[in-house]
């Protein structure tokens, strides 16, 4: 009898133990159960979100259409405009005001018009521009940007215009070919204001409809080789026999660059070295039409005399009295590089 007592104690002290990992195994699928179907439900949470912003997307797309005609009382007087019109210039403050997005944020009149708090005279110009440029055609006259004849009412519309983000979409900008072969260059003009040039070459920046001139304007280099970046004489810079094709701005009369591979001033053919550390990422700012240059915020030259810069005389400043010459801006160089920012005149 003992020894079937010993036999079966032993077994049952097993099928014990069993039953422990069995009711942990259980506990612990049980647990993982849980924390599965907690996931899932948070997933099918995440799901019903996602799906309630495309909702609100297709909605938008629906309801905000480039078609619209919305109403805008503009000072006091209604007028009816196209959503296309006035979101044509791209990353504008203007654009992004009546993009459909902010319609319900936006300030309305008893009405329910759209209400911009400006004075009619200055606001329809530039939304009647924006009505000629949605319909010009290579084959039709080329629209002109607006021009107020009283000097006042001109500076406070270039104001308003500056405020909207539309300075250069109403007073446009375009980059040239100056010197080089056709078809070696991509260049695009604003919003993007790119260049990627193949081969070595030299481009202007021009103005395009306006009698605004460029007084200043800043380059961010991408991966450049001999990179130039100036002014030219545009009435004396003129490509001919004597000039060789290889030269840049800055290399020869009536133009003036900052070399940023050499890391100089190069004013009219005589170059300065200046010992700057000028590479990809850099910002290069051209004030005051030839009188300063900064490289990164930083001061490096200057017609002003200033203590912190390289002073140079400047030869190509527009006389006080008789003809003005025009100068505008100009720069050599192969690679890539981005206009980031250009300043206006206010005659």
């Amino acid at each position: 009898m003992k020894a079937d007592f010993d036999f079966i104690f032993p077994q049952t002290k097993m099928n014990s133990d069993s039953m422990d990992d069995i009711d942990k195994t259980l506990a612990d699928l049980t647990d993982l159960l849980k924390r599965k179907q907690s996931l899932l439900h948070e997933r099918e949470q995440e799901l019903e979100k996602k799906s309630a912003a495309l909702e609100r997307d297709k909605s938008f797309l629906i309801d905000k259409s480039p078609c619209d005609v919305l109403h805008l009382n503009i000072g006091g007087t209604v007028i009816a405009v196209l959503r296309r019109t006035l979101t044509s210039v791209e990353d504008s403050m203007l654009a992004s005001r009546f993009s459909g997005r902010w319609d319900d944020m936006l300030e309305k009149d008893r009405g329910g018009n759209f209400f911009i708090d400006q004075p009619i005279e200055l606001f329809l110009p530039m939304c009647n521009y924006l009505r000629a440029k949605s319909c010009e055609t290579p084959l039709g006259p080329p629209v002109k940007s607006p021009h107020l004849t009283c000097y006042d009412q001109r500076q406070d519309f270039y104001r308003m215009v500056e405020y909207f983000g539309m300075t250069l979409g109403v007073y446009p900008c375009t980059i040239e070919l100056h010197r080089g072969e056709t078809g070696t260059a991509d260049i695009s003009d604003y919003p993007d204001f790119t260049v990627t040039s193949r081969e070595w070459s030299t481009f202007t920046l021009q103005t395009k409809g306006h009698d605004r001139e460029i007084v200043s304007y800043e380059v961010v280099l991408g991966h450049v080789e001999r990179m130039q970046i100036g002014w030219i004489n545009e009435e004396k810079y003129i490509e001919n026999l004597s000039n060789d094709p290889n030269n840049g701005v800055g290399e020869e009369a009536n133009s003036i660059a900052l070399d940023c591979c050499r890391g100089g001033l190069l004013n009219q053919g005589d170059f300065t070295k200046l010992g700057l550390s000028i590479g990809e990422g850099s910002v290069i700012r051209c004030e005051q039409k030839t009188r300063r240059w900064l490289v990164n915020g930083k001061l490096v030259i200057s017609s002003n005399g200033s203590d912190n810069s390289v002073h140079f005389e400047n030869e190509l400043l527009p006389p006080v009295h008789g003809k003005v010459d025009k100068i505008i801006p100009s720069f050599s160089g192969k690679g890539s590089w981005k206009i980031s920012q250009v300043v206006l005149s206010n005659p």
